[in-house]
């Protein structure tokens, strides 16, 4: 069950911030090691602070607490100067006790806005649809149209398009200014390319014969 978390305690930013750390060296592997303190600051005290949180708890996921976190999307810096987001609750919003490696969590999304600023999931429960969960929720509850996405991790980038994101644009540079281009995709935006669009197969009839056709006989096209 996906539960708001309204208020986190000291405790609870430092258990997300954990697994945020633990997800980002498990997939921003063009992160140097200098960058990675740098942005835990930023994500301790701007970003989860910063955000309307939602969380999966692991009693809730069923998964063991053992691993590291991976992370499915985002960029490794959230933009904390964003406030607002989402603030319907879902669940209980009662705290987490320290449990686990990670104070019981198992996955979080962070929400500013009409933003997803964040979005990591633990690894024991990393490919369990925990993720698609998250994004399901706050894109039909929050009105979450927009995500920002490091370029150098195209996992991240692959998912978000399957769950209907395109790119919309791009920045050669992380908002610190470091060299890790930023991709901006929007749910459902697709840029113009000039290109004529493909038909619906639910309104549109086209038969189309790919077979190659003989000289000097007739192919019957078949409907």
């Amino acid at each position: 069950m996906i539960e708001h978390l309204p208020q986190p305690s000291p405790a609870e930013l430092d258990a997300l911030t954990a697994l945020w750390e633990a997800s980002v060296r498990a997939t921003h592997d063009f992160l140097s090691e200098e960058d990675i303190p740098f942005f835990r600051q930023m994500v301790r005290n701007e970003a989860l602070p910063g955000t309307t949180l939602y969380v999966i708890r692991e009693s809730e996921a069923g998964t063991n607490r053992s691993g590291d976190a991976c992370g499915s999307g985002g960029g490794a810096y959230a933009g904390a100067e964003k406030t607002g987001g989402c603030r319907r609750k879902s669940g209980g919003a009662g705290k987490s006790g320290g449990a686990g490696k990670f104070g019981g969590f198992t996955a979080f999304a962070g929400v500013a806005g009409d933003m997803l600023e964040m979005l990591f999931v633990a690894p024991g429960a990393r490919g369990k649809g925990f993720g698609r969960q998250l994004v399901n929720y706050v894109t039909r509850h929050c009105g979450v149209r927009r995500v920002d996405v490091n370029e150098q991790n195209p996992q991240a980038a692959g998912f978000y398009e399957r769950m209907g994101f395109r790119t919309a644009g791009r920045d050669a540079t992380d908002p610190s200014g470091r060299p890790y281009p930023i991709l901006h995709m929007e749910l459902g935006h697709a840029p113009h390319t000039g290109l004529v669009p493909i038909p619906s197969l639910l309104i549109d009839r086209i038969d189309i014969d790919f077979r190659a056709e003989v000289p000097g006989t007739d192919t019957e096209k078949q409907p």
